[in-house]
């Protein structure tokens, strides 16, 4: 978890990133719809203990890091321009783990829009307002 935390920042130091927004559900794991032996896996996931970690980090050396709760993001189709709030919630555009397709049948990376709504919703004018480099850049980070 060092290194991949690690890596969050210098990527972000690299890119000139000054903010990173994380994606933080209370009690998210809680009674969770999983089957129990998945559900075992799941919950030992240190996730609060990765956001400590790429948030003392950050703050180190000056980035700021945002918690927000990503309730509605996932379901909500950002190349629509819906917000990400319930009426708008329809789970079954999230056609499977990875695939997201908006209203006009237009196919974008589930996780990369579940992300472009967070950021709407800390900075609901960040793409009216033409702010520019937000790092949406998915990776897989082996740390072994």
């Amino acid at each position: 978890m060092h290194k991949a935390s690690k890596y969050i920042v210098e990527m972000a130091i690299e890119n000139e990133i000054n903010t990173i927004v994380i994606g933080n559900n209370e009690d998210w794991k809680r009674e969770s719809p999983l089957s129990k032996k998945t559900n075992q896996t799941f919950v030992g996931l240190p996730h609060q203990r990765m956001i400590e970690m790429v948030s003392y980090k950050a703050e180190d050396v000056g980035i700021r890091v945002i918690l927000t709760e990503e309730s509605f993001t996932s379901g909500t189709s950002f190349i629509d321009g819906e917000i990400p709030i319930r009426e708008n919630y329809n789970k079954s555009r999230r056609v499977h783990r990875g695939l997201f397709i908006s209203n006009e049948g237009k196919r974008i990376n589930a996780d990369i829009n579940a992300s472009l709504q967070m950021i709407k919703k800390v900075f609901p004018n960040a793409y009216s307002n033409g702010i520019e480099g937000i790092g949406l850049c998915p990776v897989v980070v082996n740390v072994s």
